[in-house]
């Protein structure tokens, strides 16, 4: 994540500098929006599949 971050970070430092501030930051808000919405589909995935393979063990003899 922190990788994706320094990219994204790069890439919208040199849209930026390149003119179009207003542009650029409707862009980037956007990009961010994105991002924080694949973030919580994968966290609901792997939510998903933790609650399934628990699910799916066999209960322990007591």
């Amino acid at each position: 994540m922190d990788k994706l971050v320094t990219v994204a970070t790069r890439y919208l430092k040199r849209w930026c500098y390149s003119g179009g501030g207003a542009q650029c930051a409707y862009t980037s808000a956007g990009f961010l929006i994105e991002c924080m919405q694949e973030v919580d589909q994968v966290h609901q995935f792997l939510a998903d599949i933790r609650r399934d393979a628990y699910a799916g063990r066999p209960l322990a003899a007591t």
